[in-house]
């Protein structure tokens, strides 16, 4: 019976044990419910906090986009796509130069109507606002000179009409004549480059001067920080050519010449040649030789005598034919031309010649194919000035270069400097540097 007791004992303190067990089990429940709904209460309220910010920065954000569209447009209205153009190299079409000021209008509306048509195919997301800044540079006498030489424009003709249609053609089409010297168009184009590629408002620059080395050097360093497209006309000189790989490239073969403006010279042969006079009556012996003399009208005694002075002076014997230069197309083994070396005279007196602006083509070939030429015809130079001005001459690279073949080509087929030319824009292409002067075939002409 104690053991019974005992047992009932035992058992009841499990019992007891057990329910103090349970009920610790809920008191603990309840203690985490309260813990959890105070947790709960707290991520609430910072939801709401976070809800609160989120609505605010939807807001700001909303204003932020609405400031950011307003400047895109404003910006928009600033963008602008840069033409910028070498008038001396890239040469508008011959049917337009000759249509003079209607031809200058037309070739704005051509080359703006290309521009866009490149632009929207490369950038379809361009601003519909933007506009077009087209700036062409040259030379405009000695591309008139080029035109008249390439017997596209009559020589009593010049682009003046052409450039005042060009500049009405567009508000923002401007062609500006440099003046003389190659570096000046050059110069200015590569500062414009340089402007234009720093400027945030410029959307595209579309640069047209392909057959000039020269431009790659400004080109080439500036690879990607600026869209750029260039534009062949004439075919991409060998560095430009190698840029055409990199950047856009394109052509507007409705605008531009695809080859160079090649003068037709004039030749001296079995046919006839018209030879210019000079501007002021200037006697040139070799010609008086050769020409008849004109029948007087009747004169006075005075007058009678100041013709037979002038008769007496125009039968002079004619300048030997040693005080002529001689004209000849020398070839190297790799079939380039090559000019002959010639001695020429210092510096200074080179400098005073040049300063004198003689007419080339008069003194050296005998005839001027320009009515209107404005540079001196004069008296016949002495033989050292004739090859001082084929040097000078020289100093202007031939439209053909070194495939040149034409006898009467006065113009430089190298650089004078060779492979240690000092001018990075060296109006010479790069081909004709380090030329192998060594000749193994020469025809020679003499002029006279």
């Amino acid at each position: 019976m104690t053991v019974e007791i005992t047992s009932l004992e035992q058992r009841y303190e499990n019992l007891c044990l057990a329910e103090d067990s349970k009920d610790q089990l809920f008191k603990d429940l309840f203690k985490k419910l309260r813990e959890l709904k105070g947790e709960l209460c707290q991520k609430e309220d910072e939801v709401d906090n976070q809800e609160r910010i989120a609505a605010s920065f939807r807001e700001e954000n909303k204003t932020y986009k609405s400031e950011l569209d307003s400047m895109r447009r404003d910006q928009g209205k600033l963008s602008y796509v840069s033409v910028l153009v070498d008038g001396d190299g890239m040469n508008f079409l011959g049917s337009l130069v000759q249509d003079g000021e209607k031809g200058g209008h037309e070739a704005a509306r051509r080359l703006i109507k290309a521009v866009q048509d490149h632009v929207q195919n490369v950038d379809p997301d361009i601003p519909p606002n933007t506009c077009y800044k087209i700036r062409i540079y040259a030379n405009a006498e000695g591309l008139t000179r080029a035109y008249h030489a390439a017997s596209v424009l009559p020589t009593d003709q010049d682009l003046t009409t052409f450039i005042q249609g060009f500049n009405k053609g567009d508000t923002m089409c401007d062609f500006v004549d440099v003046g003389h010297g190659k570096e000046c168009c050059d110069v200015k184009l590569q500062d414009l480059l340089k402007q234009d590629i720093d400027d945030l408002h410029c959307r595209r620059i579309i640069f047209c001067a392909s057959a000039d080395d020269g431009y790659a050097t400004v080109l080439r360093p500036r690879q990607g920080m600026k869209p750029i497209s260039l534009v062949e006309g004439p075919p991409f000189a060998r560095a430009m050519k190698e840029l055409s790989l990199t950047f856009e490239s394109t052509s507007f073969e409705t605008v531009f010449m695809t080859d160079k403006l090649k003068p037709r010279r004039v030749s001296f042969g079995p046919t006839n040649t018209t030879i210019t006079p000079p501007r002021t009556p200037t006697q040139n012996y070799a010609l008086a030789a050769k020409a008849p003399p004109p029948q007087p009208p009747p004169q006075s005694p005075a007058q009678a005598q100041a013709q037979a002075q002038a008769q007496a002076q125009a039968t002079r014997p004619a300048t030997p034919i040693s005080n002529k230069p001689k004209l000849s197309v020398c070839v190297n083994a790799q079939g380039q031309r090559v000019d002959r070396s010639l001695k020429i005279s210092a510096k200074e007196t080179i400098k005073s010649l040049k300063s004198r602006k003689l007419c080339n083509m008069f003194h050296i070939l005998d005839a001027c194919s320009y009515s209107g030429c404005t540079h001196e015809h004069g008296t016949v130079l002495d033989s050292q000035d004739l090859t001082d001005l084929m040097f000078i001459a020289r100093s202007s690279p031939c439209y053909t270069g070194l495939s040149c073949r034409d006898i009467n080509c006065i113009s430089g087929h190298r650089c004078a400097f060779g492979d240690k030319c000092p001018h990075a824009d060296c109006r010479f292409e790069r081909s004709m540097h380090g030329v192998d002067t060594v000749i193994v075939r020469t025809v020679e002409y003499v002029v006279g």
